[in-house]
């Protein structure tokens, strides 16, 4: 899974061509951002006819299942099963979008002990992560959650998935509003090389979903 994630600085993100104009409204205070969190309001291109830059909360709200459960937060999506699960085929049809990042968390386990790693491209660009979104319901607010893939040989020794990851020729193919070829589905989904990639161990301190400091993403 991957639940945490970094942007440090929105315009680190190469947007895509008519999308620079709405940047400093989309996220006018600047503020960098951590350590982002389910529930965490983000900013998200989505298409609706056209590109959109929105604000919206991570993690897709599913019904409860009975009066007595709480409804549930989905922050990921499994690319295999996009077009099966009932729970994510609608909006893989005609609601994905792009989340703008620079980073992720995944944690090594040894033992009871959880290890926080923090990945991100060697270049120190900022990219998109593939992702689907819903609108504003009874639910819950307009939120979006990550697609995610099997592990690149960097991941593997942490995690057995890793988060989709687009850069500014890949994401305006996966953003829209109308169904994608299978085939090209799949092609987008699969993991980024493990070369242009680079990852070390931070802090557990960010294991904490409310520290929110700049050492979270700093070496150990």
């Amino acid at each position: 899974m991957c639940l945490r994630y970094s942007l440090k600085k929105i315009d680190r993100v190469a947007l895509p061509a008519g999308l620079s104009d709405t940047l400093p409204a989309a996220d006018a205070d600047g503020t960098p951002h951590y350590n982002v969190a389910l529930t965490s309001l983000m900013p998200v291109i989505t298409h609706q006819g056209s590109p959109q830059l929105a604000r919206l909360s991570f993690g897709l709200t599913l019904p409860a299942r009975s009066p007595a459960q709480r409804p549930l937060i989905l922050g990921n999506a499994r690319a295999e099963t996009l077009l099966s699960k009932s729970s994510f085929r609608e909006a893989t049809l005609y609601r994905r979008c792009l989340v703008l990042a620079d980073g992720f968390y995944e944690w090594e386990k040894q033992g009871t002990t959880r290890l926080p790693h923090y990945f991100s491209l060697k270049a120190g660009q900022g990219f998109f992560f593939a992702g689907l979104w819903s609108p504003a319901s009874e639910q819950g607010p307009a939120a979006f959650c990550l697609v995610t893939t099997t592990p690149n040989s960097l991941l593997q020794p942490i995690h057995d998935r890793m988060p989709v990851i687009l850069g500014p020729n890949s994401g305006p193919a996966w953003l829209g509003d109308a169904p994608l070829d299978p085939t090209q589905l799949s092609r987008l989904c699969r993991p980024l090389p493990s070369e242009m990639m680079q990852s070390y161990r931070v802090d557990s301190k960010m294991n904490n979903a409310r520290y929110q400091a700049p050492d979270c993403v700093t070496p150990l």
